[in-house]
Parts: structure tokens; sequence; C-alpha cells
């Protein structure tokens, strides 16, 4: 026994086709609204991230030398009052102004 399609009349096909294809459009476009709204949102985290990142590196560069020796400093120097973690591990956990205060602290002659 096989699987038996309904049959609909020309006049309730009218109807349903439309209909049909009114929510796809809809549900594409629903789809199509998270997805900016998802992509938005990753877009704001990474200028955050970034604006984060290079405020950092304006306070390192003048005692590390360079850009290159500032980056280096941010992503490989274990800051120890701070978990011993990296300037770039702490700003990844939205601890920016944690280690703004640290550069703050040695830039006032605190120790290290």
């Amino acid at each position: 026994m096989g699987l038996r399609m309904p049959t609909f009349s020309p006049d309730t096909m009218a109807i349903i086709l439309p209909l049909s294809i009114l929510f796809a459009a809809s549900l594409l476009f629903g789809v199509g609204l998270v997805w900016a709204r998802f992509r938005d949102r990753q877009m704001q985290v990474c200028l955050q991230l970034e604006r984060s990142a290079q405020a950092i590196l304006d306070q390192i560069e003048p005692w590390a030398g360079s850009q290159a020796a500032a980056w280096e400093w941010y992503q490989t120097y274990p800051i120890a009052p701070l978990g011993g973690q990296t300037a770039e591990q702490l700003v990844a956990q939205g601890r920016t102004h944690e280690v703004m205060v640290y550069l703050a602290h040695i830039r006032q002659g605190g120790y290290a």
C-alpha cells in the first residue's frame, strides 16, 4: 500500500499556494533578520575588542619601544596580579579596565 497524496480542488489550491509562498517568504525574511542581528552584534564585539587592544597598545608602546614589541607583550606577558593571564586573554574576558588600572599603577611607579 503506497502513500496517497491528498487532492485539492483548483479553488483550494488557488488559496493554499499563495499562502504557502507567503509563509516561506516570511520564514526566510525572519531568518535573515536573526542572522543580520547576530552578525551586527559580532561586529560590535570585534570592534570593541580592537578598540580595547589599541588603547592598551598605545599605553605600552612608549616603554616597549615599538608597536611590534608592544603587541608581543600584549599577547605573551603573563600579568601576575591579574591571575597570570596575558592582556589579550583579559581583554577577551571583558577585563580591559583591570588591565588599564594595572598599567596606570605601573606608570605611577608601582611594582609589576
